[in-house]
């Protein structure tokens, strides 16, 4: 049974004949009559009573009349909703992100979105691991992610920039870039193994040549900037993640280190997935371009 032939059978009980629903169909005569023809014989069941005046329903024809109708109608009604969707008039968006993106990069393109398409929903799931973000992509849990580049990755990735990472501590400071011997001797507020930030650590000391001589493990970026503050160590956070009251309390590195910030998913970005994409190449992200990279630049 095809829609189509739900359709002509609707539109004969409308119009009264087949002449009439051919014409309104702009279809052939004969190919009406052999559709409800195969229509009938898979029914098992005659639905119209053909006369010199035109046709009427038979009693399997109007038993059936009501089901066609519901079908034509929630398949009209199912094409409307994804056209709504696709237009951005309704739907849901699944953003899937680490924690200190989805603070310190993603509101303004979030505000965007919200005066473009206001009758959507945007629901932002965030996480402390990359490794659990890509893992949550791999699952099918979102539509898309944004967050450092996934290695290996077998779906589309797209490069946004890179976010410059900070040395926090008791400030305030000049403008004077922390060095690798002043890294050396410090102490630091270091991050617990399930929070990505431990591995951004890691991943500096190593490039940068010192070992961390840890004081305190915090899982959050914020409390490792209170902390730091305080005094109690240094403390290595996205620049982005930086309130602006305490900018005089962060410094960059020499060399700086920036870590790359991507989009990606499972499949081709297609409908509200590529316009939220879009919106992210049309906002100001508070990242580096990849032309404005600084010469010497250490990069993840």
């Amino acid at each position: 049974m095809r829609f189509r032939q739900l359709e002509y059978f609707l539109a004969i009980c409308e119009h009264g004949s087949f002449t009439a629903a051919a014409a309104k169909l702009y279809l052939a005569q004969p190919s009406l009559s052999q559709q409800i023809g195969a229509l009938e014989r898979e029914l098992g069941a005659d639905l119209f009573e053909r006369g010199r005046s035109g046709v009427s329903l038979t009693p399997a024809g109007r038993v059936f009349r009501p089901h066609a109708r519901a079908v034509v109608d929630a398949i009209d009604q199912a094409q409307r909703a994804v056209a709504d969707v696709v237009a951005g008039h309704e739907g849901e968006l699944h953003v899937l992100t680490i924690r200190s993106v989805a603070s310190g990069v993603l509101p303004a393109a979030i505000a965007r979105w919200h005066e473009r398409y206001p009758a959507t929903v945007l629901r932002l799931h965030d996480y402390s691991h990359r490794r659990d973000l890509e893992a949550a992509v791999r699952e099918g849990r979102g539509d898309l992610a944004i967050g450092p580049r996934p290695p290996n990755w077998e779906g589309p990735v797209e490069s946004l920039g890179f976010e410059e990472l900070v040395v926090a501590g008791r400030g305030p400071f000049l403008e004077q870039a922390a060095s690798a011997a002043e890294l050396r001797t410090a102490k630091w507020v270091h991050f617990e193994p399930e929070q990505g930030m431990a591995e951004v650590l890691d991943w500096a000391a190593s490039a940068l040549d010192f070992t961390p001589r840890v004081v305190a493990r915090v899982g959050q970026v914020a409390a490792a900037l209170n902390l730091a503050v305080e005094g109690v160590g240094l403390a290595l956070v996205p620049a982005n993640a930086v309130p602006a009251t305490w900018q005089a309390h962060v410094r960059p590195t020499q060399p700086p280190l920036l870590r790359e910030i991507t989009v990606y998913s499972r499949a081709p970005m297609a409908q509200l997935t590529a316009r939220f994409v879009q919106i992210l190449g049309e906002v100001t992200l508070p990242i580096t371009s990849a032309a404005e990279v600084p010469s010497g630049a250490v990069l993840r």
